[in-house]
């Protein structure tokens, strides 16, 4: 099966007897942990059959002055473009987890203005690899063992040892920093913009706050070296992402350089290529606006009070965001479409059941690379993304 807890989407997982094979504790635990917790179709807090529970959520939307669709980086590809055209519909919010993690660098992907590859490329070629603002210990736990670092590829066979040459940069010495021993650097920033100057300088052949000219040269070896950039990296550029996007291309008259983004939700990339296919943007687009702007991301439309009803699918705003964001959820209606019963969920107007996509239904997601991959799912629920999400658009 495909393995849906993280955008590495491992397609090795197995489940023999009842108990998974392959898959790292994360994956474990989402694919063993599956019935857990379930979701009920609820009504004001009270339980209803689920033509209720739609036909309540329906009732909710078309009553909504300013309603927001949120979520959807665990929905298949089927599922995100009904969820656009119930957006359209609606002349609506529309935005997802992207917008306050790594969408810019999506974007700047789909527009070509950062060169990007796949990670079997990178098992098979990449000399030079460079995590910049990102631990996949926690966040992506195969991404080295599968793709990067550890693995023997196509033209890299003698190992990590003599044949990857591993950069980490980060504020701390993280799990994945202490890797970076023979081989290997580890850069202790402490501002990502200063790091960018020392990249600049050194290609001029000057020095600068920190040395990388080792680094330089030893991508001038290769035909392949990549940076995956993380969390740390978006907010460490404040958000002066051309900084970044231009010393990849200088970079690149120097030595050939990818950049694939790294740790996210299991297809929040799908989201963003799906919605850039329809509107042209990412995420953060309003419908009634016809643009995109950070002042349509989901946070700042709680936070300015501009929405009145919110449909969530598969996501927990109240889990997740900062507590002065979550709480404006209060003043809102809550129409939350989730297999589990969230904290959302608990204080929701209108509860709807779903399925955990690539476990009980099948479809399909974008790997954090642009790769598409088709699930296999190992159950079959009656209920899942695209049966309500087509309920509710046939009910508008």
């Amino acid at each position: 099966m495909i393995c849906t807890a993280c955008s590495c989407l491992c397609d090795d997982v197995e489940l023999v007897d009842g108990k998974v094979l392959h898959a790292c504790e994360r994956g474990y635990k989402h694919i063993s942990r599956y019935k857990e917790q379930r979701s009920k179709p609820l009504v004001n807090g009270k339980e209803v059959d689920l033509d209720k529970a739609i036909e309540s959520a329906i009732e909710l939307l078309k009553s909504a002055k300013s309603p927001a669709i949120y979520g959807l980086d665990t929905s298949t590809v089927e599922a995100q473009r009904l969820a656009i055209e119930i957006a359209k519909k609606l002349n609506c919010y529309i935005d997802d987890n992207s917008s306050f993690c790594l969408g810019e660098f999506v974007e700047a992907i789909l527009r070509k203005e950062l060169p990007s590859a796949t990670l079997d490329e990178v098992r098979d070629k990449a000399y030079v690899m460079i995590y910049w603002g990102a631990n996949p210990y926690h966040s992506l736990p195969r991404h080295m063992s599968r793709y990067t670092y550890y693995p023997r590829g196509a033209k890299r066979q003698r190992g990590y040892d003599e044949d990857r040459y591993l950069v980490v940069v980060d504020l701390r010495r993280t799990e994945t920093a202490k890797l970076a021993k023979k081989n290997a650097r580890f850069i202790q920033v402490q501002n990502d913009l200063e790091l960018i100057e020392s990249f600049n300088k050194a290609l001029e052949g000057k020095a600068g706050k920190y040395e990388v000219a080792s680094i330089l040269r030893e991508m001038k070896k290769a035909d392949f070296n990549v940076v995956f950039g993380g969390l740390g990296l978006k907010y460490g550029l404040k958000n002066n992402f051309k900084a970044f996007i231009e010393l990849i291309r200088k970079i690149n008259e120097f030595a050939p350089l990818y950049f694939i983004p790294a740790g996210f939700h299991a297809n929040m990339r799908g989201f963003n290529e799906t919605l850039f296919e329809a509107v042209g943007a990412v995420n953060k687009f309003s419908f009634s606006s016809a643009n995109s702007s950070p002042e349509f991301a989901f946070t700042e439309l709680l936070k300015s009070e501009k929405i009145d009803t919110a449909l969530i699918v598969g996501t927990d705003p109240i889990a997740s965001l900062p507590y002065e964001v979550s709480s404006k959820l209060a003043k809102v209606n809550k129409i939350v479409f989730d297999p589990r019963f969230s904290l959302t969920a608990r204080v929701s107007e209108v509860v709807l059941p779903s399925a955990f996509s690539g476990i009980e239904c099948g479809g399909e997601m974008v790997r954090s690379d642009g790769v598409r991959i088709k699930l296999s799912p190992i159950a079959k629920a009656e209920v899942d993304d695209v049966y309500v999400l087509k309920r509710i658009l046939e009910g508008l």
